[in-house]
């Protein structure tokens, strides 16, 4: 049987429950003891979050509880006593739970049973009796300590069978960041300013309608100046000659043009300039304009300002929006996330109204 799981802590590289070969504090001596663990609340020096579960009653269980973690405290220590027994537990001592900047999803570590070095017991009965001086943590094994009253004594096993598993499951994981920074940006998306005061929404202010006549005013002008080129392209009259010049009536002959005849002369250059030109291009009169298009990325605004903690004590969410100012269109960039989530509060016991 299982005493509590307690305590457990997330802490940094630098903080200790036990280790092996060294000896434990009195915190430590008191839970293997007698299951009772002095210091209430965090621990500081390094620990984010301390946790505890409760006991396994039977021979047999499984028992649960759940903790915080970050970037500078992604290890994790925990002690469960052995009941009933002299000072014996099971306990991990500063498992990484990030890996090369990841958290890992799942994982499960089988432990064997330890001595806190404060008891000289060997069986499980074995009335109180201290070590004095106090020893040091150190491994039971099928074959230390070699004493044939010894409860873990079995020299012809090789190992002793696990005698209690830890799984660890990510639950969450949260967003570091807390701003949006926009010189970081991979697909710098382009983020516009808009006036917290004003009551008209983003989407439908009038500095966007402004822009959107000033956009379109735009395009029409290269529309026009695209048509304007196309035509003088296409027209380059070619100068009528003699054998070219269709019949005109008049006191010179056929094919002449009387001198000031301004009417005829331009109405010549017209049939002229069809005549040359209709076995090319029948529908020359008839050319159609096809609008560019002009491919326009999403423009977001500002984050707002973040909502309050979801959770008084303990770890709570809180969560900020920004709102689309001008939609993407004809395959621009899309729009960026428009929520960010962020953790809250503080995992310590001692900043809660609720005892371990």
């Amino acid at each position: 049987m299982f005493d509590c799981l307690s305590p457990g802590m997330s802490h940094d590289k630098n903080w200790e429950l036990f280790r092996v070969g060294r000896s434990v504090s009195p915190d430590v001596k008191s839970f293997a003891e007698t299951g009772r663990w002095e210091t209430v609340g965090g621990q500081g020096g390094g620990v984010l979050d301390q946790f505890s579960a409760p006991p396994v009653p039977q021979g047999q269980g499984r028992t649960e509880a759940q903790f915080f973690l970050d970037g500078n405290h992604s290890r994790v220590s925990l002690m469960s006593r052995i009941i009933p027994s002299p000072d014996w537990f099971v306990g991990l001592d500063s498992f990484q739970l990030c890996v090369d900047g990841s958290w890992l999803d799942t994982i499960t570590i089988e432990v064997d049973p330890l001595d806190a070095g404060t008891d000289n017991g060997f069986t499980f009965t074995a009335p109180n009796w201290v070590t004095e001086p106090q020893g040091v943590v150190y491994r039971i094994t099928s074959r230390f300590p070699a004493h044939p009253a010894g409860s873990f004594y079995y020299p012809y096993v090789k190992r002793l069978p696990p005698i209690a598993t830890f799984q660890f499951i990510k639950l969450k994981e949260y967003e570091v960041s807390e701003t949006f920074h926009h010189s970081e940006d991979e697909k710098r998306y382009e983020v516009v300013k808009s006036d917290q005061e004003n009551s008209i929404s983003v989407m439908h202010g009038n500095d966007v309608i402004q822009e959107e006549m000033e956009e379109e005013a735009k395009e029409q002008e290269m529309i026009i100046n695209q048509q304007t080129t196309t035509i003088a392209d296409h027209f380059i009259p070619t100068i009528p000659t003699r054998s070219t010049l269709p019949s005109v009536s008049g006191s010179l002959g056929p094919g002449v043009i009387k001198k000031g005849n301004t009417e005829a002369v331009l109405n010549s250059i017209v049939e002229s300039y069809t005549f040359h030109h209709h076995d090319r291009d029948p529908h020359v009169n008839k050319i159609k304009y096809k609008k560019p298009k002009v491919n326009r990325d999403c423009r977001v605004g500002e984050w707002g300002t973040w909502s309050s903690c979801s959770s008084s004590c303990g770890v709570g969410e809180m969560s900020r929006m920004r709102e689309v100012a001008r939609p993407a269109r004809r395959g621009g960039a899309t729009c960026p996330p428009l929520r960010q989530v962020r953790w809250c509060g503080s995992p310590l016991a001692s900043n809660c109204s609720i005892a371990w």
